[in-house]
């Protein structure tokens, strides 16, 4: 009988744990507050740059923001931005637990022109996973010319890259 019971709480404990896993896990993919409050990144940082991810490009006639996460997904929309020198991007934070990193010694897909800044919603010797709550923005204006190619660092693996390309 005793054998039963444990059984019985082995099967208990695996049920529970397996709801606890497919929770977390609903949580880092699940919609956040949508909300237009604009405001600066947690470091308290204005970035300078135009920078996309997820398959489409946009010119600077449909302005020069970026949407991080849309409709819930992996991706910046759009995946890339063609900007000139001395333009802002904005990234909209559609959902939560994304941010956006453009400093090269994070990750080996982050690329910078020389003699460019890095810049991203975390200080650089902060917290590289430090996520940014829906409904806050960054923005970047970009003061040297060539690719930026940028990531969201939880989900890089996933594809969330974007580039903004920065014409003279």
């Amino acid at each position: 009988m005793s054998r039963d019971t444990r059984l019985d709480r082995r099967t208990m404990l695996k049920s529970t744990g397996a709801a606890v896993t497919a929770t977390l896990l609903a949580g880092c993919s699940g919609g956040g507050d949508t909300g237009d409050d604009e405001s600066d990144s947690e470091s308290g940082e204005e970035a300078t740059g135009n920078e996309a991810g997820g398959g489409e490009e946009a010119s600077q006639s449909g302005g020069n923001t970026i949407a991080v996460a849309p409709d819930g997904g992996f991706k910046f929309e759009p995946s890339e931005l063609t900007v000139s020198v001395g333009d802002t991007v904005t990234w909209e934070f559609e959902e939560s637990s994304h941010n956006v990193s453009a400093w090269p010694d994070m990750h080996d897909k982050i690329s910078i022109p020389d003699g460019a800044s890095g810049f991203g919603t975390m200080d650089k010797d902060g917290n590289q996973f430090a996520v940014v709550d829906a409904g806050e923005t960054l923005e970047h204006t970009f003061e040297t010319a060539g690719e930026y190619t940028y990531v969201c660092m939880p989900h890089v693996a996933s594809g969330m890259i974007g580039t903004v390309v920065v014409e003279e």
